[in-house]
């Protein structure tokens, strides 16, 4: 299909940049479509008031950024799978080497290498962004002003940048992973997130049904302001007490107190020892098995274990344990989902939950969306 010039509108602007902008930016807004062919040379020229050789410069930058594809004498061609309509990016926060990088992101990873396998688009990860004055912000602020994003994922809530001119940026639909339906400031931003009282309910479902009475709970520190509210019930639900003692955190930043934590607990008199424990953060499972090996626990005769994790990724079977956790591959899946649907029209703004699951139902390759 051929496109008459009046499909690109010209700006008071000779540049060939100028020229790549309007251009990009109609494929983005759907006026120039996958296989259209982009006029002549001489043609867009004429309407920029410049030379050929500054549109051919604007084709050679086209060109390379996947945006058009050259057929020789037939002319140039918008091409089938436009960044603007298939690529997109995901946010980190922390780059691998940072102190705060945990299983999480390894698992966001690996999901994304996975699902750019079996995808028509592709996911392009963005490290160390946490704030505008980052060294990368600038990058990704540029590619979305340059239309090289059908959309963004951001791995948290992105509350730093909540000022920065990128969340001014309407030109594409972003989605963040949040705890919670909003947050102040990113209204406007769609929303998913994990459900913590999911991953709770199945654990002690497991335990109970392996015939545990005294359940322990070992979690990160900041998770203790809301643990008590969720777990409490979930107990009670299952026929079970709930014991302050046999709920103890450790801080990320030093995990080798979670296996502390660990030895502690088992070390209390038999009638008040747990015979159930679920470790509620994959950060700290190793540092827990470390403990309870070096205590001579023995599991599954006097303590059964759940593990949570992040799917795909599982703890390395050290001791004998169930995985508890959450698809990351359907997180991103589900991001995915939203900024589609968002392009495509749709207005909703709900927050969508994902599941805990556990290890016999994590989802497998060839289950994936396509």
């Amino acid at each position: 299909m051929n496109i008459s010039t009046s499909t690109i509108q010209a700006k008071p602007t000779f540049k060939f940049d100028g020229i790549t902008e309007q251009i990009c930016s109609s494929i983005a807004q759907g006026k120039l479509k996958p296989g259209d062919r982009l006029p002549l040379r001489t043609e867009l020229a004429q309407q920029f008031n410049t030379s050929r050789v500054t549109v051919q410069k604007s084709f050679n930058d086209l060109i390379r950024d996947g945006f058009v594809v050259s057929k020789g004498k037939l002319g140039t061609f918008v091409a089938n799978n436009p960044p603007c309509l298939n690529q997109y990016g995901l946010v980190l926060p922390y780059s691998p080497t940072h102190p705060y990088w945990n299983g999480y992101y390894d698992a966001l990873i690996q999901s994304l290498h996975e699902l750019n396998e079996i995808l028509d688009n592709q996911i392009q990860v963005y490290y160390g962004i946490d704030k505008p004055t980052d060294e990368n912000y600038a990058v990704l602020y540029e590619d979305v002003k340059a239309n090289r994003l059908a959309g963004l994922m951001f791995a948290e809530t992105p509350h730093k940048l909540i000022v920065s001119g990128l969340m001014n940026e309407q030109s594409i639909p972003m989605v963040a992973v949040m705890y919670g339906e909003s947050f102040p400031g990113l209204e406007h931003l769609l929303s998913c997130g994990f459900d913590p009282p999911s991953a709770y309910e199945l654990a002690c479902k497991i335990l109970k049904q392996q015939g545990c009475k005294r359940i322990g709970f070992i979690m990160l520190a900041n998770a203790r302001q809301t643990f008590e509210s969720i777990i409490q019930p979930i107990l009670a639900n299952n026929g079970l007490k709930y014991d302050p003692i046999l709920s103890q955190s450790a801080h990320m930043e030093f995990p080798d107190e979670a296996g502390h934590v660990a030895q502690l607990l088992m070390a209390l008199p038999p009638e008040t020892r747990p015979d159930g424990l679920y470790i509620c953060d994959d950060n700290l499972v190793s540092a827990v098995y470390r403990g309870l090996i070096n205590a001579k626990v023995h599991v599954e005769e006097d303590l059964k274990i759940v593990s949570h994790c992040n799917f795909p990724i599982m703890p390395e079977k050290v001791l004998p344990a169930t995985n508890v956790g959450f698809d990351i591959r359907q997180l991103l899946s589900t991001c995915l989902k939203r900024l589609e649907a968002k392009r495509n029209g749709d207005q909703s703004m709900e927050y969508i939950k994902i599941k805990a699951i556990c290890s016999d139902h994590h989802t497998t390759k060839k289950e994936l969306p396509s």
